[in-house]
């Protein structure tokens, strides 16, 4: 009998074991398109971050959920070009699972033969040599097998095998794998997650050589002061314009069109552009975007005008022994959960669950901030915001920290109760690329809002306002008009708790009433006994309160 969908679940669990056993000789292979040494690490927080959204999916909804989830975790949480690649392989492979979630011969075959057209059509300029050419093996062999009668072991295992033959021709068929001596790092990459299905479907992985560099003869090698060796071919053709920046962000309820508008901009003045779909458009979907570019604003701002943005990040490209930092390094460094507070309060509150606090009760400019994060050169900073400062400030803030020895992560945060959802399930042992992800995933899916005192006579759109009344806000815009702030908070709280709850989170501003949390929690009880109400004491003179439902 062959496996349900829980196959999918003991594949990638198997996949990230075998990342990071494999990961330093996949960096190690990294050359095109740029060799920055993270194409392994890329690759393990993505399917890192597909793996436990599977198992979540399976845990909480069973088998029919994990394609869903497999593909989004993968989508949502991919790192780098590679890592957009692998997310849309997973989508090919695990959208073909059948009725009733079972992984077939023929669903292999026909999900890697959808994947490599995903792939192709994601990639703006797709290049031989690469993980594509790997891909495009694999759902050859995959195929072949099937037309011969074998089932899904002998299938697996025959687009793993030709997969590895792919591999092995990619050290001629693009000129820096030639000229480095290497194998393509994606592709190596790849053949990891197929050998790792023929494990759980077969019981045995296959033996594979370890792959290393091996300068091509009319290469000549000069060893540099500190024993890095350089390769220079005196036909090497000319190189394209440098690019600085590396920039990913989810783009949510777009069109294909849109997407596609998008990839042929970004294209305009950026390279290794990667546009992909968590799932068909029908008629928008979540797309993830991927570009190197000269321009991370610009980058940006083509996506800022097809819709609201998530997860944006901008890494400073830098070519592998220059300054690169090591994967351990990478993985495990030191790293300082920052925090931007306004007022007393929330300060301790953030400094008791282990925040470096940087306090704004007067707001703050990028500068300032700038400064203030100099404090921790030779660390990585996870930065919660809490809408101190708009998103392109706070982009450059994280740009010109990284060139100056910070290496910046920002999570969305954009205010205090968001930031203690994300807190709350913060894991200073963990990898930083998976407490990341939880700790971005948490404030994500912690709604807030606020509310502040009027202090002069306004035109809302509920109506007319002036000193003395309350207005509850989300993202911005006036959603509660009351004449007190027991009226506007409760009020808040139940607009917050329509779309479902358990926890609501009061952080009282300095003018907050401090039965406030009581009063809600009473309020609440008849009609939602489930609910819990947390009160503290932030002492925020920007509102009255903030207000969080998770």
């Amino acid at each position: 009998m062959e496996p349900d969908g829980r196959v999918v679940v003991a594949w990638l669990r198997r996949a990230v074991l075998g990342l990071e056993r494999s990961v330093d000789e996949i960096n190690a292979l990294n050359v095109f398109p740029v060799a920055d040494a993270d194409t392994g690490t890329n690759m393990l927080v993505t399917l890192r971050a597909a793996a436990r959204a599977a198992e979540e999916a399976d845990r909480s909804e069973g088998p029919h959920a994990v394609a869903r989830a497999t593909v989004a975790g993968a989508v949502s949480g991919a790192r780098g070009n590679s890592g957009v690649i692998v997310s849309q392989i997973m989508r090919g492979v695990v959208g073909e699972l059948g009725p009733e979630a079972d992984l077939t011969a023929a669903g292999l075959a026909a999900g890697l033969r959808t994947a490599t057209d995903l792939v192709t059509s994601a990639v703006a300029a797709p290049v031989e040599g690469t993980i594509l050419s790997v891909l495009r093996g694999a759902a050859d062999g995959a195929g072949a097998a099937l037309a011969a009668g074998g089932d899904l072991p002998v299938c697996v295992r025959a687009s793993a095998d030709a997969a590895f033959d792919a591999l092995l021709r990619t050290r001629d068929q693009l000129d820096d794998n030639a000229r480095a001596g290497v194998v393509d790092a994606g592709g190596r990459g790849l053949l990891v997650l197929l050998d790792a299905l023929v494990e759980v479907t077969a019981g045995a992985p296959p033996e594979r050589p370890r792959f290393t560099r091996q300068v091509a003869p009319h290469v000549q090698v000069q060893v540099e002061p500190g024993g890095a060796a350089h390769g220079h071919d005196h036909d090497d053709p000319p190189r394209g314009p440098h690019v600085d920046y590396e920039v990913m962000y989810l783009l949510p309820e777009a069109t294909e069109a849109s997407a596609n508008r998008l990839r042929d901009e970004l294209q305009t003045f950026g390279d290794s552009v990667v546009v992909v779909a968590a799932s068909d458009p029908d008629p928008v979907a979540t797309w993830s975007v991927h570009t190197h570019t000269t321009e991370p604003g610009r980058a940006i701002q083509a996506g800022l005008a097809l819709g609201k943005l998530r997860g944006i990040a901008v890494n400073v490209l830098q070519e592998a022994g220059h300054g690169e930092t090591p994967l351990q390094a990478l993985l495990d460094a030191p790293r300082a959960i920052v925090a931007l507070v306004s007022g007393e309060g929330a300060a301790e509150l953030f400094a008791a669950e282990g925040a470096e606090v940087i306090r704004c009760d007067e707001g703050i400019t990028h500068a300032a901030l700038l400064a203030a994060l100099h404090r921790f050169e030779g660390r990585e900073v996870l930065l919660m915001p809490n809408g101190a400062l708009p998103t392109p400030e706070l982009l450059a803030v994280a740009a010109r920290s990284r060139e100056s020895g910070v290496l910046v992560t920002l999570l969305p945060t954009s205010s205090m109760v968001q930031a203690i959802a994300a807190l709350a399930v913060h894991d200073p042992r963990g990898h930083a690329a998976d407490d990341t992800f939880s700790m971005a995933e948490a404030a994500a899916g912690a709604r807030c809002g606020s509310v502040v005192a009027v202090t002069e006579d306004a035109l809302t759109i509920l109506g007319p306002c002036g000193p003395g009344d309350y207005l509850g806000m989300v993202g911005g815009e006036v959603v509660v008009l009351e004449e007190d702030q027991y009226s506007a908070g409760e009020a808040l709280a139940e607009l917050l708790l329509a779309t479902g709850g358990d926890m609501v989170t009061v952080l009282l501003g300095d003018a907050g009433d401090g039965d406030f949390p009581d009063r809600v929690g009473a309020a609440l009880r008849p009609d939602r006994p489930e609910v819990e109400v947390v009160g503290y004491r932030g002492g925020q003179t920007g509102s009255v309160m903030e207000i969080g439902v998770e």
